[in-house]
C-alpha cells in the first residue's frame, strides 16, 4: 500500500519547514508532494534546498486549497493519500496510524487523524466531522481531553487538516469542491463519500499538533466571508430531498439566526459570504443534480448520522472555547459560521 502526503503551500514559511522535519521521522515509508499556490516569496526554492527529496509542483496563481490538492491528487500514483496542513506537526507514527484501517476495511474511504491544541496539546481540536440536523458542520470532540490508546471509531467524515483518504474513491466522487477554493470542502467531500456508500473512520493515534488557522488569519475577514459561502453551498449541493424536507426549519431558522447576527455585530465579511453563497445558487443546483443522482445509500443511513440540532449558545461556547485553547481572542473554529 503506497502512500503520499500532499501538503499545500502559501507563503507558510517556516511553519511548513518544521512540519516536513516531523514527516522525516515517521515510522511508515511515504512520499510528499508540495503544491505551491503562486507564494511568491522565495518559499519553494528553500523547501527544495532544504528537502530535496520533495516533490514540489509550482502553480502560476492561487488556484485555493480545493483545486491545488485535486492537482497533486491527479498526478499521484499512491494508493492512499494523506492531506496535511502545513502548520501541524505529525507524531513520528501519523502516517502508520492514519493508514493502518484502510488493511482492515474495503468500504474505507477516508480516515480523520487526531488534531491537538499546538498550545495545548492534552486537548483535541478535531478528530473529523460532525452534521448536526440544522446543517452546522463542526470537529468532531473539539475541546475534549486526549486519551491516548483509544480505539478507532466511525465518523461522519475527515478534516482535511489531517486525512487520509483512498485516491480511488477521492477521485470517483470528484475529489475536493474547486468552487470553494478553501474551508469546508472536505464537510462536502464527506457527504459525497457518504451518499456514495463509503466509510470513514477517527484513528486517535494518528496525531499532529496544529496552530490553528496561521496561514489564513483566526477570525480573519477572508475565512469567515468563505465559512458563510460555503456553508450556503455545501448544504444546497449535498442534503438529500428527505433531509431538506424533514430538517428544513432547522437548517433556515439557524440561517436566519446567524443572518440577524451578522448585521446586529456589523460582521460584512459573513454578510458578504451568504449573499455570494445565495448569488451562486444555479450552478450549485447542477452540481447538486449530480451529486444526488450518484447517490448509492438508503436515507435511513444517511439520517443515522446526522446528530440533532446544536445550539446557537452551544456553538458560541465552543467557539470561544477554540479561541482560549488556540491562544487567540476572535475566533470562528467550527466548519460554520
Amino acid at each position: 500500500m503506497s502512500v503520499e502526503i500532499i501538503i499545500v503551500n502559501y507563503r507558510t514559511g517556516d511553519m511548513l519547514l518544521r512540519c516536513l522535519d516531523a514527516l522525516q521521522q515517521q515510522t511508515l515509508a511515504h512520499s510528499v508532494r508540495i503544491v505551491d499556490n503562486a507564494s511568491g516569496d522565495g518559499s519553494p526554492r528553500k523547501i527544495v534546498d532544504a528537502f530535496p527529496h520533495v516533490s514540489m509542483f509550482p502553480l502560476r496563481r492561487n488556484t485555493g486549497f480545493a483545486r491545488a490538492v485535486n492537482i497533486a491528487a491527479k498526478r499521484s500514483t499512491a494508493d492512499i493519500i494523506v492531506t496535511l496542513n502545513p502548520d501541524t506537526v505529525p507524531g513520528e507514527t501519523f502516517v502508520e496510524e492514519i493508514t493502518l484501517p484502510f488493511q482492515t476495511n474495503a468500504s474505507l474511504a477516508s480516515v480523520a487523524g487526531t488534531l491537538l491544541f499546538e498550545n495545548r496539546p492534552e486537548m483535541i481540536a478535531s478528530a473529523g466531522i460532525d452534521v448536526h440536523r440544522n446543517g452546522v458542520a463542526i470537529d468532531a470532540r473539539l475541546g475534549q481531553r486526549y486519551a491516548p490508546g483509544e480505539e478507532s471509531v466511525p465518523v461522519f467524515g475527515a478534516s482535511a487538516g489531517a486525512a487520509a483518504y483512498s485516491r480511488e474513491a477521492f477521485l470517483r466522487v470528484g475529489g475536493l469542491a474547486e468552487p470553494f477554493f478553501m474551508y469546508v470542502e472536505d464537510v462536502d467531500l464527506a457527504w459525497r463519500l457518504r451518499l456514495s456508500g463509503y466509510e470513514s473512520v477517527w484513528s486517535p493515534g494518528a496525531t499532529v499538533l496544529h496552530r490553528y488557522s496561521a496561514s489564513s488569519g483566526e477570525g480573519s475577514d477572508f475565512k469567515r466571508r468563505l465559512l458563510a459561502r460555503n456553508r450556503v453551498w455545501t448544504l444546497i449541493r449535498c442534503l438529500p430531498a428527505e433531509v431538506w424536507r424533514r430538517d428544513k426549519l432547522h437548517i433556515l431558522g439557524f440561517d436566519a439566526l446567524a443572518f440577524g447576527h451578522s448585521v446586529a455585530t456589523l460582521d460584512w465579511p459573513a454578510l458578504a459570504g451568504r449573499t455570494s453563497g445565495y448569488l451562486g445558487v444555479l450552478p450549485r443546483l447542477v452540481e447538486r443534480d449530480r451529486i444526488q443522482s450518484q447517490t448509492s445509500v438508503d436515507i435511513a443511513s444517511v439520517e443515522s448520522w446526522i446528530k440533532p440540532a446544536i445550539s446557537p449558545g452551544r456553538l458560541r461556547y465552543l467557539r470561544q472555547m477554540t479561541g482560549s485553547l488556540a491562544g487567540r481572542t476572535k475566533l470562528t473554529d467550527s466548519k460554520d459560521a
